[in-house]
């Protein structure tokens, strides 16, 4: 039998502490890859984000949305991390129409700031359609 003694090289040594639970070292976040966030996805959340807007009504199911007439509808451009959208919205009658194309263009802003992480430069907002705040019954000849 021979006696064996712990050398430097067999010692345990304390690993460095890591921030992953699996223990993984990874990369900082910027050196791990690239997110692209597509226009259609900015788009879609610019859309939900006008609907939430008092005021704003949806528009166009059926065959108006076939024919492009439906509200709220967007486009972005987006490149390097800044967005630009366009909004076109339907809004209730009787309400200021100022007053909520600003409230719209300040919520889908920050919106879209805080759900997608793009800095956006502009926000521009067209009231393409006014409608009644609710249906009305039709009378009918009995």
């Amino acid at each position: 039998m021979s006696d064996v003694t712990a050398s430097e090289e067999t010692r345990p040594v304390a690993a460095p502490a890591s921030d992953h639970a699996g223990g993984n070292d990874l990369p900082e976040p910027g050196r791990r890859g690239r997110l692209d966030i597509a226009e259609r996805v900015v788009e879609r959340v610019a859309v939900i984000a006008a609907a939430e807007v008092e005021g704003v009504r949806r528009v166009g199911s059926g065959l108006e949305g076939i024919v492009g007439r439906q509200y709220p509808k967007a486009t972005a451009q987006v490149a390097g991390g800044r967005a630009r959208v366009r909004l076109d919205i339907a809004v209730a009658w009787p309400v200021p129409l100022g007053r909520t194309a600003g409230a719209v263009r300040d919520h889908v802003g920050a919106r879209l700031e805080s759900l997608v992480g793009l800095t956006v430069d502009a926000v521009d907002v067209t009231v393409a359609s006014v409608v009644p705040d609710a249906p009305r019954e039709q009378r009918r000849v009995q």
